[in-house]
């Protein structure tokens, strides 16, 4: 027989229930704020050039209260316990660090949403694909992060050519999720833009 009353036991129970109660039902949703820092050692002939997309960054007027879900949050076994998300629409990430690029090789560029007829160089982003996902365990935390993109390349308004490219990149850590998905993601389109730049630059040489 217990040494402690009934109402004592649950006392002690009923803080615990709440608790475990709590933990299954707490979210497991990463929010990232993606920086990227260009890497790319290529340089162009220098002047301006248009980067034309339609692709917006955040909702206007709402700005950071939209998050948009790069990706998931799995245990090892598959079951989706939340997501990755970003107040930065995923393609406008993918833009966002092919301007960071184009002005590291060089570049004057102006964004816009099509390519003016009387533009002597322009990049139109025409699609895009970035998925960052999460799979945990008890010893560690895997990221895993992959993204593609295709780019039209226009001289003196006409169209001359369609590139693509895409990259994965994955790693684990035992501690700072937040960090290891940051460092995942540089390095996923830091593999793609080391190839991607001097294919373009070449182009817009033509």
């Amino acid at each position: 027989m217990s040494p402690f009353p009934v109402w004592y036991r649950l006392t002690l129970l009923i803080p615990l229930a709440a608790a475990l109660l709590l933990g299954g039902c707490a979210t497991a949703d990463l929010q990232l704020k993606p920086g990227y820092q260009p890497v790319g050692d290529v340089r162009g002939p220098g002047g301006t050039l248009v980067l034309a997309s339609s692709l917006e960054g955040t909702v206007p007027g709402v700005g950071e209260r939209i998050q948009w879900i790069l990706g998931e949050v799995k245990e090892t076994d598959g079951t989706v316990r939340g997501n990755v998300t970003s107040p930065t629409a995923p393609s406008a990430l993918v833009r966002n660090a092919l301007q960071q690029e184009l002005l590291r090789a060089g570049y004057a560029v102006q964004v816009a949403g099509s390519v003016p007829k009387d533009a002597g160089y322009g990049l139109v982003l025409a699609a895009s694909s970035l998925h960052l996902d999460e799979t945990r365990s008890l010893i560690k935390v895997e990221a895993d992060c992959r993204v593609s993109f295709s780019v039209e390349v226009w001289l003196k308004g006409v169209k001359t050519n369609t590139l693509s490219f895409e990259s994965r990149f994955s790693d684990f850590a035992v501690r700072d999720r937040e960090k290891l998905h940051q460092e995942v993601l540089q390095k996923a389109f830091a593999s793609a833009f080391k190839r991607a730049l001097p294919a373009l630059v070449e182009q817009l040489k033509k």
